[in-house]
């Protein structure tokens, strides 16, 4: 099999019959979360907020992870000793059938993913991806997230959870649910939109309240 970089959401469709849902029950939860941010989290927030919207249409895809995206998940601590833990630059690998039930293989690199273990992911739960630059976006993120996604359900050995996910675009973030054989995708959120940002960092906090349910 080709690496998760290489794949495309119709591909990703049409090879393990997977289907697109408009509307999604778990995609409504996830959406209408909502925690208040601490004064810290919310002065911390509106910094970077300020530092994305005066710079994002100069930032390349490194610029966008260690200056904007690993700052807002340092706010939400996907980390807890012994239990889970954000990997960075992971492989991810699992057995799998496709739409025909043919045995095959997925394994690919994966920008950021939050799992249990402390050296390598063993159950992943949550995947980041690809933070690319807005002016420059030439392949499918979407498609790169739902084949990791795909790989990560068989890998959890019939666990039956939802695998949550994001990908951004520049400041553009979306999220991305996968539920047994259906997805969905939520609307578009700017990062430099105050009130935008602080859905994002609701729905990173709704995920970590579903990883320390279910490790």
């Amino acid at each position: 099999m080709k690496p998760f970089e290489k794949w495309k959401t119709e591909e990703v469709e049409r090879t393990f019959g997977i289907k697109y849902l408009e509307n999604m029950p778990l995609m409504q939860n996830w959406l209408q979360f909502q925690q208040d941010l601490t004064p810290e989290e919310e002065n911390i927030s509106e910094k970077l907020r300020l530092f994305l919207q005066r710079l994002a249409n100069f930032w390349n895809e490194e610029d966008i992870k260690v200056f904007f995206i690993i700052p807002i998940l340092q706010i939400v601590d996907f980390y807890e000793f012994d239990k889970y833990r954000t990997f960075m630059e992971a492989t991810i690998e699992a057995n799998l059938t496709d739409a025909q039930n043919n045995p095959c293989t997925l394994r690919g690199r994966v920008e950021m993913v939050v799992a249990t273990g402390k050296q390598d992911p063993q159950t992943p739960f949550f995947f980041l991806n690809e933070y690319k630059a807005q002016r420059k976006v030439v392949t499918d993120p979407q498609g790169q997230l739902l084949i990791a996604m795909l790989a990560a359900q068989a890998k959890n050995n019939g666990m039956n959870l939802p695998i949550y996910g994001l990908y951004n675009i520049g400041q553009i973030w979306f999220f991305v649910i996968l539920a047994g054989k259906e997805y969905t995708t939520s609307k578009a959120f700017d990062a430099t939109d105050k009130n935008n940002l602080k859905q994002i960092i609701n729905m990173l906090q709704y995920v970590k309240a579903h990883i320390e349910r279910n490790i």
